[in-house]
């Protein structure tokens, strides 16, 4: 989903990124591509992380969501 504000000086576009029906964040479009703004603390890691390409964020976050869900597993054990 894109969002766009209209900001005094300009607009800024953010897109959700959103991993197995889990809001992860903000992608803020920026001159060369993309930063990550955090919504959920499983993917502070990443907060204000730059991509290039929305792909990227995406592949990243649900890296993250994978390895949450392996650790969780582990202590289940």
């Amino acid at each position: 989903m894109s969002i766009t504000f209209e900001p005094e000086y300009g607009s800024v576009e953010a897109v959700t990124i959103e991993i197995d029906e889990i809001t992860a964040g903000l992608a803020l479009r920026e001159r060369t591509g993309f930063r990550f703004i955090a919504s959920d603390p499983r993917f502070r890691l990443l907060d204000g992380s730059r991509f290039r390409r929305l792909n990227q964020i995406e592949a990243a976050a649900r890296r993250m969501v994978l390895a949450h869900s392996a650790a969780e597993r582990r202590r289940a054990a």
